[in-house]
């Protein structure tokens, strides 16, 4: 099969920008995912000791900020996979060419992403905003895109009981001394 553009075309070019802007996004987004998971930590530990203290409200105030971080940090996390996902694809593409196979679901996801980033990191948003219309860009001049693939996932809704029983069991064992 023979392919209408080449590695010095202006699709293949804009094929690097997409897989480019998608790699720095997925840097910005694994060093959040970090950050999260630090504070992630740093509030379960402050839960913990406000149960070894015997403070119960500080414990229930802990643990709701923690359910809170904890669901952003699954989208955010849920979105860099996706993000990988979409970066070996491109990968993909530029080792075989393949272009119009590859990009049926990675306008979906792309898209997706921004949807899920929106309230959370609304400066990441914009990037990805950005690499939607280079994608529209390339499907524009490849045809048509279908949009599949990323579904969401909810959260559990009490997901800040979870973390307070886990607490209180952490801050009993090291009360007790077990």
């Amino acid at each position: 099969m023979r392919f209408p553009w080449s590695r010095e075309s202006k699709l293949w070019s804009k094929i690097e920008e997409v897989s480019l802007s998608l790699s720095v996004l997925n840097n910005k987004l694994s060093a959040r995912v970090d950050q999260m998971g630090r504070r992630n930590r740093e509030l379960f530990e402050a839960c913990v000791k406000a149960y070894q203290e015997g403070d119960t409200e500080r414990a229930a105030l802990y643990a709701s900020e923690l359910s809170q971080l904890r669901k952003t940090f699954n989208n955010t996390l849920r979105c860099q996979l996706s993000l990988e996902a979409v970066i070996y694809r491109l990968a993909t593409v530029k080792d075989l060419g393949d272009v119009r196979i590859a990009l049926q679901p990675v306008k979906g996801i792309v898209s997706k992403i921004g949807e899920d980033l929106q309230g959370a990191l609304p400066e990441v948003s914009g990037r990805v905003l950005r690499v939607q219309e280079l994608i529209d860009e390339v499907a524009l001049e490849i045809g048509s895109v279908d949009e599949r693939g990323y579904t969401r996932f909810e959260a559990a809704d009490d997901e800040a009981k979870r973390i307070l029983a886990e607490a209180a069991a952490v801050a009993s064992r090291r009360t007790s001394g077990t």
